[in-house]
């Protein structure tokens, strides 16, 4: 445990802002497919600790948005974070592991959208540009 502890540590320092927020939604993305499986499998502990640690992560994403610059991709982004919450609440009041599939879809498919980017700026760093 402790070497991949480093190794996050070491990810997390050397990475782009852009980077980091595809890491985010790594983390985001797969605490919510754990709460899944805690719910599934009746695990309280499980689901309640990674619907948290979701609902931080998605927090984070939207308190980070800079909502004078980012303009309507900024206000769709929040409501999109405010559906998120919702769904991940839903998840844990009903204890229903399909009210996550959404969330999961939503930020599988703009977690894309952030790796196409940080590939594009790695590339252009790798050139020197």
């Amino acid at each position: 445990m402790v070497g991949a502890q480093a190794y996050a540590t070491t990810q997390i320092s050397t990475a782009s802002s852009v980077q980091i927020v595809v890491l985010l939604y790594d983390g985001a993305i797969s605490s919510m497919k754990l709460a899944q499986e805690g719910i599934v499998e009746k695990n309280s502990n499980d689901k309640a600790r990674f619907l948290d640690r979701a609902l931080r992560i998605v927090g984070e994403l939207s308190a980070s948005l800079n909502m004078e610059v980012g303009g309507n991709i900024s206000t769709d982004l929040r409501r999109l974070y405010e559906y998120i919450q919702f769904e991940l609440t839903q998840a844990n009041m009903k204890n229903e592991p399909a009210c996550l599939e959404g969330p999961i879809r939503c930020l599988s498919v703009i977690r894309e959208a952030w790796q196409e980017l940080a590939t594009q700026e790695t590339k252009s760093k790798a050139v020197g540009m």
